[in-house]
């Protein structure tokens, strides 16, 4: 058997390995800031989606059930906050007296969480939505306005019109800098 002689023998030296190892840094270097903001899109989407799924629910339980069935911030998951700031999370109920305010005998058939780093402020005169038997949502048009750490720029909207429809948008810059004020620091 024949030993491979010193010419044969084939590998790496320290130098170039160093080099690899500084070229690969240096990509890693220049990818993370572009992966950080997209892990924040899937996010803001993530949310976003969320707050359109329960909307939906409480729509269609609305009809379904030809009853009234409102959604409101919540913090706690069991009452309503009387604010305009949903990024905390929601509740889907039964609104029996239909105040838009739950009750303990009101029961809740959805309750919402959020991401952390998102804002998402609502209409300031409409700080909650309660949906009708026939789909109708009471009161005037409402606006959401999500708002992530990639700032004004990246802020887009949710809008309930009064027949119950939901489309998304971009939002303009008050209702982005008014979003985005309400954004948590890390």
């Amino acid at each position: 058997m024949r030993q491979p002689s010193a010419k044969n023998v084939r590998g790496i030296t320290l130098i170039e390995l160093i080099f690899a190892i500084t070229i690969a840094s240096v990509l890693c270097a220049i990818s993370l800031p572009a992966l950080g903001s997209l892990l924040q899109s899937g996010q803001s989407r993530s949310a976003h989606n969320a707050l359109v799924a329960a909307l939906n629910l409480a729509r269609s339980t609305a009809a379904s059930r030809q009853s009234d069935i409102s959604i409101c911030p919540s913090r706690d998951g069991a009452t309503c906050d009387n604010a305009i700031w949903w990024q905390n999370g929601w509740i889907v109920f039964a609104d029996t007296n239909h105040d838009g305010v739950r009750t303990d005998r009101e029961a809740i058939i959805h309750v919402g969480q959020m991401h952390d780093g998102m804002a998402i402020a609502s209409t300031a005169a409409r700080r909650r939505v309660t949906y009708r038997a026939d789909g109708t949502s009471a009161g005037s048009n409402l606006t959401f306005t999500f708002c992530d750490r990639r700032g004004p720029a990246s802020a887009d909207t949710v809008v309930i019109s009064n027949a119950g429809r939901i489309r998304s948008g971009k939002a303009t810059t008050a209702q982005a800098d008014a979003a985005c004020a309400g954004l948590p620091m890390p």
